[in-house]
């Protein structure tokens, strides 16, 4: 859905912009697309493995600059770039109240929690829900904090700061009880940060905010501190995730050092970096199954050498030469007295959490809008401060195949993402149901099929080891094991090794049933279907899900 609008708005803004009028920030722009073409070098070397998923992931990057350039052809009016904040904002608050209802009323909530799970909204993980969170504080303290973006009218104005003085104190409250120490050191940096860059010039605002920040911690602090040990406010200990975490960066630095110059190939770092630890001496005791390093920069750099590690390394350029054209930008407007003065610092800011977060974990692959928030704020930044100078015109030519090009492939686009939405739906509808009904997916359209299909063929699988424990079909099972072989070199699920290991057994290939039971052991050390050879006499659906 997320990329339904940004498709739509990317038509929209297309359509409207004359061929003459497009125009090119030589701020990072340039250093941007330059990196992103480099990062699309390593899919030319690829194994063809990992291409599905890594095809995906370039084609999301290459998308995500398309919107990014589109959006900096929009020129907003103070009170335009306000209300594009607010509607920013106001998703925020939307999760915030979803968070809290499923904190304290966890039966009225429209997104039901899960069974022993920490609080996430709509994101399915609390630490994505943390950092969302961490930018809406942002922005709260930078409406609140700035005179610039005050109302004329005194009632609204009243009522804008009342808002947000209301979301400065829920919104740290919330962050205590979410546990996320990812929304922690964002939400603290921008706190600490906004009060540091502008408590010189707006001494009394800062006081303000600081007594609500502090207000709404203590709460936090107090609620956590106060909860029993059924609530969903407890305490929770991180020391495991903590040393998960310090073991996963040893490892994958150790693959960076092995394979430096062109990485393991992009799409496979889940497939590699387990094996890469059970085949260490000793191996590594395995705690989790890993499709990402917890970090972007290692996995772009471990996948795709040092290739990718240039890509990479130019985005981060552009980033500090916004960074520093922005303290410039800043200082020149408050010397000035320019009514938007530390707008841009301010924006800059509001992208520190979810930008930390892609150091610590993936929030992007997990919530397009975290994606399209930052990248809509980022255009807003570069726009801003680009001016005139830093701003110029593309040649007729690009600007005649941009607008001849954008509208047809932002409807394509469009269309892509209504026919995943509508596959998507159909295939939670049947594995929901236990995947024993395969009508409907089979009849799904050729392009949502497309779309889904891995997941398609995952539930086929699922569904055919149901129907061999009715038909007792053979054939099925071969069918199964050439499918599955070919699915754990990308991916590591324990079900289907559990299930080809049972088939390979009863097709009395006992060496690679033992090959494969041997590996799984060292992934899941946990599970007991792998610590000896057990073969029951039929598959059940929950074992093949």
């Amino acid at each position: 859905m997320v990329w339904g609008v940004m498709a739509v708005l990317v038509l929209f803004i297309s359509v409207r912009v004359a061929p003459d009028k497009y125009r090119v920030t030589t701020t990072s722009l340039p250093l941007f697309i330059a990196g992103i073409v480099v990062l699309t070098i390593p899919l030319l070397y690829a194994s063809p493995a990992g291409l599905l998923r890594a095809d995906w992931r370039v084609a999301g990057l290459v998308a995500g600059a398309v919107f990014y350039s589109t959006w900096l052809q929009v020129r907003l009016s103070r009170l335009q770039r306000q209300g594009v904040l607010f509607i920013v904002l106001l998703a925020v608050s939307g999760q915030a109240v979803l968070a809290l209802v499923q904190l304290f009323a966890p039966a009225w909530a429209w997104v039901p929690m899960k069974a022993g799970s920490r609080v996430y909204g709509i994101f399915q993980q609390p630490n994505v829900l943390a950092s969302f969170m961490a930018t809406g504080l942002a922005l709260a303290l930078m409406l609140f904090l700035l005179p610039g973006f005050a109302l004329v009218r005194a009632r609204y104005e009243h009522c804008r700061q009342a808002y947000l003085g209301v979301l400065l104190l829920v919104l740290p409250m919330l962050l205590v009880w979410i546990q996320s120490r990812v929304g922690w050191l964002g939400g603290g940096l921008v706190a600490l940060l906004f009060l540091w860059r502008f408590n010189a010039r707006f001494p009394a605002r800062c006081k303000q905010a600081t007594v609500l920040l502090g207000a709404g911690v203590l709460i936090g602090l107090i609620g956590m501190l106060a909860a029993g040990p059924e609530d969903g406010l407890r305490y929770l200990n991180h020391e495991a995730s903590n040393h998960a975490r310090w073991t996963m960066l040893h490892d994958t630095l150790r693959m960076i050092a092995e394979k430096p110059w062109l990485g393991w190939g992009y799409g496979s770092f889940e497939y590699n970096f387990l094996h890469f630890r059970i085949n260490l001496q000793p191996p590594t005791v395995v705690s989790e199954i890993a499709n990402h390093p917890h970090n972007e920069i290692l996995l772009w750099w471990v996948e795709g050498g040092l290739v990718a590690l240039l890509g990479i390394g130019l985005i981060m350029l552009g980033c500090v030469r916004l960074v520093l054209r922005v303290w410039r930008w800043d200082a020149g407007a408050f010397e000035a007295g320019r009514r938007g003065a530390g707008e841009a610092s301010g924006l800059c800011l509001v992208l520190l959490p979810m930008a930390l977060h892609t150091q610590l974990e993936y929030p992007f692959y997990l919530s397009a809008l975290h994606f399209m928030v930052f990248l809509m704020v980022l255009a807003m930044l570069e726009r801003q401060v680009s001016g005139v100078m830093a701003s110029r015109p593309l040649p007729a030519f690009w600007g005649w195949v941009l607008r001849g090009g954008l509208p047809p492939v932002s409807v394509a686009i469009l269309l892509l993402m209504v026919s995943s939405l509508q596959g998507g739906l159909i295939l939670t509808r049947a594995e929901r149901a236990g995947l024993v009904d395969m009508r409907d997916v089979q009849a799904m359209p050729t392009l949502a099929r497309w779309v889904h299909w891995e997941r398609v063929r995952f539930d086929e699988q699922v569904n055919a080891l149901l129907t061999y424990n009715r038909t007792r079909d053979e054939h099925l099972l071969e069918r199964y094991v050439h499918w599955a072989q070919d699915y754990l070199t990308r991916r590591i699920d324990a079900n289907v090794y559990a299930s080809l290991i049972m088939i390979l057994h009863h097709q009395r290939q006992e060496v690679s049933a033992e090959h494969y039971r041997q590996d799984a052991r060292l992934f899941f050390p946990a599970d007991t279907r792998f610590q000896a050879v057990i073969i029951p006499p039929q598959i059940s659906a929950r074992e093949a899900l």
